[in-house]
């Protein structure tokens, strides 16, 4: 199909949508592939087979569109409008997903059989997951409220803060997926694989896992209200610790610094927890500005919120940690491990100095992130600026509005990271 014929069909289906005429869009098993349709309304479109594969769909109305067995893959449908859309067989490894509508979208497995064309045959179109490139498909904000998933394979897919309220996911393979902060309540998850699942801050209050596996799964920080994980196999999952979980001795160290920071150093202790086992702590709003956690084990740290201002996390781990609306202002995170780490809307900017009476002495502390690993961290709306970045690795990070002004990014490597309205130094 050519542009011109395209304009044409899309301009005879708009005038079908308000009434006057026209004709709806029937683009069933067309070639559009690479094609730029960015706000297209394309609202109760034919698109079955459709090959859209690379297409710019930004902002598009896809809603009640039927799009069942179309090729979707590498595309872009970020903010894109998908509500009760029809997704079922739909190849959509490697799409672009982030904020778009898919509120009782039909995502289930298909398979569609057409005539081949002067033969007397017919044609089976069906995108098997088993032969499927590993690009991950970023759905991550995406809204899919009450969508129906089951059978369906979002293998390593990136569902980071996405809406899953009342969604089926019966027997769907989430295997080694990215949901952390999902919104899973009330959802069902019946015999579905959630192997290797980060669900770091998840909220699944009142969701079915009967049969589920969640076989080395993150549950650190995740809302499990009215879960019954009796049913489900979770040998090896990870679930959040204590402060009373702790060694007396950390335990100890904290209350002293919480002092510390109360009587801003005229009673108590800063605290010196280098190489402590702290991995998934629920330290939620946890203040521990000026502590020293050099080479600490915080993976999967529930630390929503938390202060870290001019703390030593040098060398420190912190995979899969949950450090979103964190302050870090002034932190050392110098080779500190962050891999699929939540940081957004993070602050790491330079932090004031002050004096022993607490006042501003005009002077700043910036940031320290040089040799850091940020690898596949979502620092969405994260502010980095003039933080020293070098030698910092952000590969395949989502760096979404992220404030990287002033910073020195010099031998830093971004290769497959998500730039999109981030600010990048000049």
């Amino acid at each position: 199909m050519t542009p011109d014929q395209l304009v044409s069909v899309l301009e005879d289906h708009q005038t079908w949508l308000g009434g006057r005429g026209g004709a709806r869009a029937n683009l069933t098993l067309s070639e559009l592939s690479g094609f730029h349709l960015g706000s297209a309304n394309l609202k109760l479109a034919k698109l079955a087979g459709t090959n859209m594969s690379r297409c710019t769909l930004i902002g598009a109305n896809l809603s009640e569109a039927d799009l069942f067995a179309a090729d979707l893959s590498g595309a872009n449908l970020s903010k894109a409008d998908l509500t009760n859309s029809d997704l079922r067989g739909t190849f959509l490894r490697g799409a672009n997903l982030t904020d778009a509508n898919l509120e009782n979208a039909d995502l289930r497995d298909g398979t569609l059989m057409t005539p081949v064309l002067n033969e007397r045959a017919i044609s089976v179109l069906k995108h098997d997951p088993e032969n499927l490139d590993r690009r991950k498909a970023d759905l991550s904000g995406a809204n899919l409220t009450g969508a129906r998933l089951a059978r369906s394979a979002i293998k390593q897919t990136d569902l980071t803060g996405a809406v899953l309220t009342g969604a089926n996911l019966e027997l769907a393979d989430l295997s080694r997926s990215n949901l952390a902060s999902v919104d899973l309540t009330n959802a069902s998850l019946v015999g579905a694989n959630l192997t290797g699942v980060n669900l770091s801050g998840a909220n699944l209050a009142g969701a079915q896992v009967k049969g589920a596996v969640l076989n080395g799964a993150e549950l650190a920080g995740a809302n499990l209200e009215n879960v019954d994980l009796s049913e489900a196999d979770a040998y090896g999952a990870h679930f959040a610790r204590r402060l009373e979980d702790l060694e007396p001795d950390v335990q100890i160290s904290l209350q002293q610094h919480k002092n510390w920071i109360i009587s801003r150093g005229k009673s108590g202790e800063r605290a010196i927890l280098d190489g402590a086992d702290l991995n998934r702590v629920a330290f939620a709003g946890i203040d521990l500005s000026g502590a020293s956690l050099k080479e600490t084990d915080l993976t999967g740290a529930n630390l929503a919120g938390s202060s870290f201002t001019m703390a030593d996390l040098s060398h420190a781990v912190l995979d899969k940690a949950n450090l979103e609306g964190a302050d870090l202002n002034g932190v050392n995170m110098n080779d500190a491990r962050l891999n699929e780490t939540n940081l957004k809307q993070a602050s790491i900017c330079p932090s004031p100095i002050k004096d022993a009476q607490g006042n501003d002495t005009g002077r700043k502390w910036p940031a320290n992130l040089m040799a850091a690993d940020f690898t596949m961290a979502n620092l969405e709306d994260a502010k980095l600026h003039s933080a020293n970045l070098r030698d910092a690795r952000f590969d395949n990070a989502k760096l979404v509005r992220a404030d990287l002004t002033g910073a020195d990014t010099e031998d830093a490597t971004f290769e497959g990271a998500v730039l999109t309205k981030a600010l990048m130094p000049a």
